[in-house]
């Protein structure tokens, strides 16, 4: 589960973080859901030792609608990876694609 915290805490350990900002009510959001479960994508995750998180925003809470405007998007879906030592995320299409995510966490070390 996404919290604030948990990103400055795991960004300050050094470690890779994926986070999913969705919401039930999003039908792309459920559309790119399925790409989580490619086999390989799975794999590349692990041996990258990213640590996945979902920021839930079916009930539109004011921290992720915040964590959202500092990423200058005003809604969901969106998809970032923290790289260790960068201090930007790397923001994914709106479309997610097994290709895309690979290509996302093939910019890590």
């Amino acid at each position: 589960v996404w919290s604030p915290a948990k990103v400055a805490a795991l960004r300050e350990a050094g470690t890779p973080v994926y986070i999913d900002f969705t919401a039930k009510w999003c039908f792309t959001c459920q559309v790119n859901k399925r790409v989580y479960h490619d086999a390989g994508l799975q794999a590349l995750f692990q041996k990258k030792k990213v640590t996945l998180l979902k920021a839930d925003w079916t009930n539109e809470n004011d921290e992720i609608k915040q964590a959202l405007a500092a990423l200058g998007k005003a809604a969901v879906p969106v998809n970032v990876l923290y790289i260790p030592g960068q201090n930007e995320p790397f923001i994914l299409p709106e479309l997610l694609s097994v290709q895309n995510v690979t290509e996302a966490l093939n910019k890590l070390p």
